[in-house]
C-alpha cells in the first residue's frame, strides 16, 4: 500500500498551524522544516510538516533553544531521550523557583507590613532564591 502525503502551499500550513511565513523561512534556514518544491514564487510543503511544526511549537514552548530542537530531531533514540530528561531536570528546576517566587509575591500583596519589600518574611522568600546554599548565609 502507497503512502502518498499531499502536498500544502505556504499559505494551507500557515492558516493549519498559525505559523507565520516568517518563522518558517527562519526553521527553513536552520533545517528544522523544508520545502518539497516551489509553485511558482510559493514554497510547497509535505503534509507532514504540520505534526513537525506541532512538535517544535511544543519543544519551544517547553524550553528548548532553536538548536535544541535541531539536535533533538536529527538526534537518535537513546540521545533524544537523554536530552528530553535534561530539559526536564531543568524545568523542574525553573518550575521551583518560579513557586517560589509567586509565594513571595502572594505574601507581598497581603503582607500587613507598609511597604511590602520592608517584610522580613518576603526577604526570607527573596534570599531563598539566591543560587548559594541557604547554610552559607
Amino acid at each position: 500500500m502507497t503512502h502518498e502525503h499531499l502536498v500544502l502551499d505556504i499559505g494551507e500550513v500557515v492558516a493549519q498551524t498559525g505559523v507565520p511565513p516568517s518563522t518558517l523561512h527562519v526553521w527553513e534556514r536552520r533545517g528544522l522544516v523544508a520545502p518539497v518544491g516551489r509553485d511558482g514564487l510559493r514554497r510547497q510543503y509535505d503534509s507532514r510538516v504540520v505534526r513537525r511544526i506541532g512538535m517544535i511549537v511544543a519543544f519551544q514552548r517547553g524550553g528548548f533553544t532553536l538548536a535544541e530542537i535541531s539536535e533533538l530531531l536529527a538526534a537518535n533514540d537513546d540521545d533524544t531521550r537523554q536530552m528530553m530528561r535534561a530539559k526536564l531536570a531543568e524545568l523542574r528546576r525553573r518550575r521551583d523557583d518560579i513557586d517560589v517566587a509567586i509565594a513571595g509575591l502572594v505574601h507581598g500583596l497581603r503582607c500587613a507590613e507598609p511597604h511590602p519589600l520592608e517584610c522580613a518574611r518576603f526577604h526570607d522568600i527573596a534570599t531563598s532564591l539566591l543560587p548559594v546554599d541557604g547554610a552559607d548565609r
